[in-house]
């Protein structure tokens, strides 16, 4: 074992799954133990792969979540304490596959700025795993033949009378166990997000939300599914998902997060049920809900947790876009983010476009239309996030990291 500084150690140790990648391809899997923070870095057709300790643990862990670590100062800082120690193992125009780990769970390692002063998705193009032995398939979704299921526009104060027009059926049809809804953990005092800056924190009406969701539909109406208003229910989500072929789905709404009970009210369930009962998604009718009301008839109260994501079947799932506030948080275990994303993961789904942090609502929107822009055109689902990241940039209104560093891509 050779000390170099940073301890640098080359490891003849089983390699990654690394047969599908080319030379300018390399694998970073990170690892978090004892404060510390270690990449394991491995290119294509190398048979080793070589362990680099990053910078101090507790810097790391104590960098901001939020849009001001993107600032000049701050975003050179944890590209310093991050990606540095790897430069030397890295080239020009590398695709990076990586998993994080610990808090880099919740940091774009993408919108972090180098030394000379560029952005690293400028030099490196990245693709965030949630299992580093996967391979990803980035190819064109050719969503023109493939269902888009839009939900937006929702009405949180819907009428449950028309409500229940939609779903009644699927209560009283043979397969109604499958829309039994699951109740969380309180949300007396539950957390929409920060209510700031047009952000899609609260729950209250998404002012950009239908304009959105139509959008998205115009560019191919053969191939979308819309559900807006009183049909934009959990309920008919919960239908939806449920396909034999492919399809990609796309929520605009807000999300929630919960308090989780003492220890001694959450005996006999294990970590991800404990966190699975804390977060998820409103869909119409919800206000109802958030306020004290009991739903009518059969219904389901209008948020749809984490739990019920995680028990539906949406293997056939090619990609999933929440267009909410911090839906890339959650309880940090040694096999990932628990919460909305790996209930997503559990269900099947393959991408998940989610956020960081609580996203203006106009950014947001208009993120989301120069997306299925450049998908609609061809672009796979890694170029049209690139592209529509760019037109971000270049815009007048949201070039400020705020609007455009939250979202991110995960497979």
């Amino acid at each position: 074992m050779k000390r170099l500084g940073l301890i640098t150690v080359l490891l003849l140790l089983p390699t990654l799954a690394l047969a599908q990648f080319r030379k300018n391809e390399v694998a970073i899997e990170f690892k978090y133990s004892d404060g510390c923070y270690t990449a394991f870095i491995q290119r294509g057709g190398e048979t080793s792969r070589t362990q680099v300790r990053l910078g101090n643990g507790p810097d790391i862990d104590e960098l901001s979540k939020r849009a001001s670590l993107y600032d000049d100062r701050n975003s050179r800082q944890a590209y310093r304490l991050i990606l540095a120690p790897l430069a030397q193992y890295l080239r020009k125009g590398d695709k990076i596959y990586f998993s994080p780990a610990g808090q880099l769970h919740f940091i774009n390692l993408a919108a972090l700025t180098d030394d000379l002063g560029h952005r690293c998705f400028e030099r490196y193009t990245f693709y965030r795993l949630s299992d580093i032995s996967k391979p990803v398939n980035d190819e064109p979704l050719t969503p023109r033949y493939m269902p888009v299921v839009l939900y937006g526009g929702m009405n949180y104060w819907a009428d449950p009378t028309l409500m229940n027009e939609q779903c009644w059926f699927l209560h009283e049809g043979p397969r109604h166990e499958l829309f039994k809804d699951i109740k969380g953990w309180s949300v007396a005092d539950a957390d929409f997000g920060t209510a700031e800056d047009g952000t899609r924190a609260g729950f209250s009406t998404l002012t950009n939300s239908r304009g959105e969701i139509k959008f998205i539909y115009h560019l191919q109406r053969a191939a979308s599914v819309v559900n807006t208003g009183p049909e934009a229910l959990e309920e008919r989500f919960k239908q939806d998902t449920r396909r034999d072929h492919p399809y990609a789905i796309h929520l605009s709404t807000h999300s929630f997060q919960t308090r989780i009970p003492p220890r001694n009210q959450t005996i006999g369930l294990t970590e991800e049920e404990i966190v699975y009962k804390s977060c998820g998604l409103l869909f119409s009718g919800a206000a109802h809900t958030l306020q004290g009301e009991t739903m009518p008839y059969k219904m389901n109260d209008g948020l749809l947790y984490a739990e019920e994501i995680a028990k539906l079947d949406m293997h056939c799932c090619e990609l999933v876009v929440v267009g909410a506030c911090n839906t890339a948080l959650g309880r940090v275990s040694q096999n990932g983010v628990i919460g909305l994303q790996s209930a997503f993961k559990k269900a099947g789904a393959k991408t998940l476009l989610l956020t960081l942090w609580s996203v203006n609502d106009q950014a947001t929107s208009f993120f989301m239309q120069q997306f299925y822009t450049h998908l609609y055109k061809g672009k796979s689902k890694y170029e049209a996030f690139a592209q529509a990241r760019q037109d971000l940039i270049r815009s007048k209104d949201f070039s400020d990291p705020v609007y455009w560093a939250p979202f991110i891509l995960l497979d």
